[in-house]
């Protein structure tokens, strides 16, 4: 019998080696010691035994089930699991060789015309499974998976299609031979990293095309003004494939967006810049981000920067969510006509520029930062908009009743598209009811 470790150890932070000596000192190595004992310690808390059984035979169920619906809606419900937990590991392939490899295969495929957009799709799937799906990585994924299904919070349903999800990657190991694009679960975990790797690749790209539009193109080499040039033909990927691999040109962005972002920011703060929002673009903004900074706000001081932390982050997530592709698009679109504005100055053209490609590559920074700093608010369009605008933020408490005279006053103006915001407004304040100051006594 191993002799008791002594509390020093137990709470010693350096693991010993497997064939190091055991630090409870019986002269035995490490593995046939103490190693054990130690990882059963370490291991996540499991679901009760009785209970992962039951999930456990109700996915058997599922998988016998000559029904496939039954087995196509389990792993459908597993993917929107895997999405809503995000990147965690186990649950996905390797990032760094997942990235690699997919970006190494679209641009080959892209090479072929004449192969259709489905079968290439299921040639990246399956040569993606056949490199990373390996047996280890199966174990981990069921290992994974199996530790999930004890999440407290968990519908029958989801628990069903966990537990499916770790059968078929642990069937693998018995069947032996199974290929992995055979192998249903390595498909949902393909397809969600591939959405999430393709939304972060437009993202970057999107971003870089954004800003290397801000830098003199005389002084480019010609092989980025040929990326460039593509990227303005619909091929972001060219550009930043060139701008990855080009550092000085990389920091030569950075810095430039950097004081790009500085200018604009003080040319926000500055009284006579006019409000680069709409009315109803403001009034949907603030509608959105109400509860976030108000909460952000009632943070007393001294608060842990933890705490403090989260609300900013919560106050960032609730801004890119407002940022909705309509509201992007209509508000470069505005930045840009002013910079072309015929009758302004050079410093107006530069200044609304800068704003234009700032706000592309930053929205959600440049829009918290318009929203904070600005001097001047929304102006309307009319005398009877002014008086609705002011008629609005003088109430108490904002509802969707409240916002349906500005609704139809700007649906008699002929702006059916700042008439469907501030529908959003309403939909919104539904489920999110504003209270902007509580009732004098």
């Amino acid at each position: 019998m191993s002799p008791a470790r002594p509390p020093e150890d137990l709470l010693s932070s350096k693991k010993p080696g497997r064939n190091d000596p055991c630090p409870c000192g019986s002269g035995k190595k490490y593995k046939v010691c103490h190693a054990a004992e130690d990882r059963a310690r370490a291991a996540p808390p499991a679901a009760p035994a009785s209970s992962a059984r039951a999930d456990l035979e109700a996915a058997m169920e599922v998988l016998g089930d000559p029904d496939v619906s039954n087995l196509s809606g389990a792993l459908e419900r597993l993917a929107e699991l895997l999405t809503d937990w995000g990147p965690a590991p186990g649950l996905r392939f390797d990032v760094k060789a997942f990235s690699e490899h997919v970006g190494n295969e679209l641009a080959r495929l892209s090479e072929n015309t004449e192969q259709d957009a489905a079968s290439a799709r299921r040639e990246l799937l399956v040569g993606t499974v056949r490199a990373l799906g390996t047996p280890a990585f199966l174990e981990a994924l069921g290992a994974a998976l199996m530790s999930k299904m004890s999440t407290p919070g968990l519908s029958a349903e989801d628990r069903r299609a966990i537990g499916v999800g770790t059968l078929l990657a642990s069937a693998s190991k018995r069947m032996g031979k199974a290929r992995p694009e055979d192998i249903p679960v390595l498909d949902v975990v393909f397809d969600v990293q591939f959405r999430e790797w393709s939304a972060r690749h437009k993202e970057l790209s999107q971003k870089y095309e954004a800003l290397v539009k801000g830098l003199e193109e005389e002084s480019l080499s010609d092989e980025a003004k040929a990326a460039l040039q593509q990227a303005r033909g619909g091929d972001v990927g060219a550009l930043l494939k060139y701008v990855q691999e080009d550092p000085e040109l990389a920091e030569r962005i950075a810095r430039e967006a950097k004081e790009r972002a500085a200018r604009v920011e003080a040319w926000l703060r500055a009284s006579t810049t006019p409000a680069v929002f709409s009315p109803e673009e403001e009034l949907w903004l603030t509608c959105a981000l109400w509860d976030p900074m108000q909460a952000l706000k009632a943070l007393p001081t001294g608060t842990e920067p933890s705490v403090r932390r989260d609300a900013v982050t919560a106050l960032m997530r609730a801004v890119k969510g407002a940022l909705d592709e309509d509201f992007l698009v209509g508000l470069l679109d505005r930045l840009r006509e002013k910079a072309k504005d015929a009758a302004a100055d050079d410093a107006t053209h530069t200044a609304y520029m800068d704003a234009a490609i700032a706000f592309e590559a930053e929205p959600a920074r440049m829009t918290l930062a318009a929203l904070l700093t600005a001097r001047k608010e929304a102006e309307g369009r009319s005398p009877e908009e002014m008086v609705a605008l002011a008629d609005l933020k003088a109430l108490t408490a904002w509802t969707p009743e409240a916002f349906e005279p500005y609704r139809e006053l700007l649906l008699s103006m002929g702006l059916p598209a700042a008439a469907a915001r501030i529908e959003r407004c309403q939909s919104w304040l539904k489920e999110h009811p504003v209270t902007l100051r509580t009732e004098q006594a």
